[in-house]
């Protein structure tokens, strides 16, 4: 048996608005109106021939786990013997030991900096380090790479239509996304040991609004929501005694914007918000504002109950940071990603203005508020 940490790592050297039409389910993506593209889009402004670096994501048709699968403890860490581990099966170590290697052996310019093998899908970190022959494309590359492992399994196709890529451009990015894929086992097994945790629906629906989600939706039943919701600059509440316990718009009359965190009233409404998650309740916020973000991240750290607002959208195969992801391991946090048409703003402040009041509006749902889902629910 081969037991393999990030299965085998390999390094290298180096707005739609709405309209009367109807939502189309599109499988592995979610309810989508026709007019958009699934989350297999490719960036348009990209020439995908020439050099370049590509986190490519490859799912197994139907996410059946023939490629292997994971075993070990989540209470171990990184080292540990029983720290958890892929074994791969026949045709994951044919698709490691003989399919990765023809890819360079085809194309000498494309470089394989990491390899993650999971059961049901499989993470690359693809370098093109000259441009491609004449007429050929990254896509020809995994076209290439996925019909030889279907040649070599000999029971039909392997993988689903298409791929994901993600190009890494950003200094520092290269390293997280190895760090990223060093601990997928980990993730895979702790969602499958926790599924109630970490669930994921494409198209949950919410007092009328629709988002992605992923999770503890349980969060949203709890009795006691509060929102977090901080104005970025604020008046100076230290030189003016009299406004302490005003409303915030009475203190804003009083003169010169500061940023809050330097306020009183910060300190105050900070102190008033961690004791009501001390008691367990839910904080509610996008966390866009500094303060907003203090409030975010102790909670994250001190696994206090949160709902937490955001813009990416929410796919089949996206997860949270690892901060995230181990708030909803513990069952502390419920991510929500409203979809783009229920959005409403023209302008970056026209949106996140608008996630506030989806916030404040979650804050207001009783245990008993209908919450309907609409698209595919997952737990893994």
């Amino acid at each position: 048996m081969l037991y393999l940490r990030c299965v085998n790592c390999i390094e290298g050297k180096n707005g739609l608005t709405l309209t009367d039409k109807k939502p189309k389910y599109i499988n592995n993506i979610g309810w989508r109106y026709a007019t958009e593209h699934n989350g297999n889009r490719r960036c348009r402004s990209h020439q995908y021939n020439g050099v370049g670096t590509y986190l490519v994501t490859i799912a197994v048709e139907g996410r059946r786990p023939l490629l292997g699968s994971v075993s070990g403890s989540i209470n171990a860490h990184p080292g540990d013997s029983d720290y958890p581990a892929v074994e791969l099966s026949p045709l994951g170590e044919a698709l490691l030991r003989e399919e990765l290697p023809k890819m360079y052996a085809n194309y000498p310019m494309v470089e394989i900096w990491k390899a993650c093998i999971m059961p049901d899908h499989i993470h690359l970190i693809i370098r093109i380090s000259a441009p491609l022959p004449p007429n050929k494309y990254l896509g020809n590359v995994i076209g290439a790479f996925k019909g030889g492992v279907s040649r070599a399994w000999g029971q039909g196709t392997v993988f689903e239509e298409g791929y994901n890529d993600r190009i890494l451009m950003r200094d520092g990015q290269l390293a997280n996304w190895k760090a990223y894929l060093e601990a997928n086992p980990f993730r895979w097994l702790v969602r499958h040991m926790r599924p109630g945790l970490m669930q994921r629906a494409l198209c949950l629906e919410v007092n009328g609004v629709r988002y992605g989600a992923f999770g503890n939706f349980m969060l949203l039943r709890h009795p006691e929501k509060v929102q977090v919701f901080f104005h970025r600059r604020m008046a100076d509440d230290r030189l003016t005694p009299a406004a302490q316990g005003a409303t915030t718009e009475a203190i804003n009359a009083c003169g010169d914007l500061i940023p809050t965190e330097q306020t009183l009233y910060w300190q105050n409404e900070h102190q008033r918000l961690m004791d009501r998650a001390e008691r367990g309740d839910v904080l509610v916020t996008p966390g866009i504002s500094e303060c907003e973000k203090r409030i975010k991240n102790e909670c994250l750290q001190q696994h206090h109950h949160l709902i937490h607002l955001q813009t990416e959208p929410i796919g089949s195969y996206w997860k949270p940071e690892r901060s995230r992801f181990e708030a909803c391991a513990a069952g502390t946090l419920l991510i929500l990603s409203p979809w783009k048409e229920d959005l409403q703003g023209t302008s970056d402040y026209g949106r996140f203005h608008n996630l506030n009041n989806l916030a404040a509006s979650i804050c207001a749902l009783d245990s008993t508020a209908t919450l309907n889902l609409l698209g595919q629910k997952q737990t893994d």
